[in-house]
């Protein structure tokens, strides 16, 4: 009893201290679910062509046509995908992402942040709360406690050690009294979706400690660690060619297409840093799909097209591919198409809801507990008068 009284002191004030962090990450968390379908229908004028089909040749034209028409020189492009129909591209020293409508050549002014600013507001919310990198560790440790003792030491508390109790726990008495209708929402619902939740919570977490959760993934998976980070290689000019120069976007094009044919171009990163690289990205599908994801990121050298890394999942250690291919897919919920994309909805608002329950559940033990303390002093001195009364006559 002593051990179970300390895990329910610990799940409860675990629950009150983070409720309010964790429910803001799970209702946008939640709306982020189906961020691609409500982006095109919200930007539905800049995601969707106005045409039938692109008036251009192919990607070296676009391109071209940009760097014409803006008279600058390209620093990415976004090749659509997910329901934008349309190409994205950023500009060097223009804060401004545009929109091309390939099949009419208009060139749109979007936003600063790339796609719809509600939801860049909605991840920024999800991610540091919009406080920058003092929200980001707040809500990475808040989402680490919850996924490894709030649920964990939930589960504990839900499991019935009374063989009465078993078939109850499994379903909510829906004519019982509003306290014991509380507390059926509150842990029948939290058992049954223990896992969304654990799943969702744990790749969430690795967005804020990916060093520390990729060495635990790799332990468990018996796993080298990968080689260098895409994302830390750096270039630097060739000391034999003092005269190099930066690939312009048309070769830096050409380059990217000589790898991997089979796959969709996602985006191209430029750079007009002497020690920086260029990024190619691409991805197997363009749409919403089902099972992992399978994206190749390459870092490579400005001046000759050499690769410098490359993140392939296919040629990760076993730790390291598991991560690249199923972080997303199962954090978002697309792993199982519309079926656990709704799930997980729902699973995002719960931390709210079991915030909530949880709340209501602290507030009426709280009130019980004061009510036999009241009751306690009124028999003490309703047996204290007698006994005085006693000791006066003596």
């Amino acid at each position: 009893m002593r051990i179970k009284k300390a895990v329910r002191n610990l799940h409860l004030w675990l629950g009150l201290v983070s409720g309010l962090v964790l429910s803001i990450v799970g209702v946008t968390g939640s709306i982020y679910v189906f961020e691609p379908e409500l982006s095109a229908f919200l930007e539905r004028e800049l995601y969707h062509l106005q045409g039938e089909e692109s008036i251009f040749a192919d990607d070296y034209a676009i391109a071209e046509y940009i760097e014409r028409e803006t008279g600058q020189l390209l620093q990415s492009i976004q090749w659509p995908k997910r329901g934008r129909d349309t190409y994205v591209f950023k500009l060097f020293e223009d804060p401004i992402w545009y929109y091309l409508d390939q099949s009419t050549g208009v060139i749109t002014p979007g936003g600063e942040a790339l796609g719809n600013s509600f939801f860049g507001f909605i991840l920024e919310l999800h991610t540091t709360l919009t406080l920058g990198e003092t929200g980001r560790l707040v809500t990475g440790i808040a989402t680490l406690i919850f996924t490894l003792m709030i649920l964990t030491t939930g589960l504990y508390l839900w499991f019935p050690t009374n063989k009465g109790r078993r078939k109850s726990s499994f379903k909510i008495k829906w004519d019982a009294n509003k306290k014991r209708l509380n507390y059926d929402l509150h842990n029948v619902t939290g058992f049954y979706f223990f896992l969304p939740l654990f799943l969702t919570g744990i790749t969430g977490a690795a967005f804020y400690f990916d060093d520390e959760i990729q060495w635990a993934v790799d332990a468990i998976t018996f796993s080298e660690p990968a080689t260098e980070s895409v994302w830390d290689t750096k270039s630097s000019r060739p000391e034999a060619s003092p005269n190099a120069k930066l690939m312009s976007t048309l070769e830096a094009l050409k380059e990217m297409n000589r790898y991997y044919p089979d796959f969709f171009k996602r985006n191209l990163w430029m750079t007009d840093q002497a020690d920086g690289k260029l990024s190619f990205a691409y991805q197997h599908k363009t749409d919403l799909y089902l099972g992992p994801d399978h994206r190749i990121f390459l870092a490579v050298d400005p001046y000759t097209g050499q690769v410098l890394s490359e993140n392939n999942p296919t040629k990760l250690p076993r730790g390291s591919a598991l991560m690249a291919q199923w972080q997303l897919p199962i954090h978002f919920g697309e792993f199982g198409g519309y079926p656990t994309r709704i799930i997980w909805f729902i699973a995002g608002l719960l931390p709210a809801f079991l915030t909530f329950t949880g709340f209501k559940i602290w507030i009426g033990r709280k009130k019980n507990r004061n009510a036999l303390e009241g009751r306690s002093k009124s028999k003490e001195t309703n047996l204290s008068e007698p006994v005085a009364r006693a000791l006066t006559k003596v």
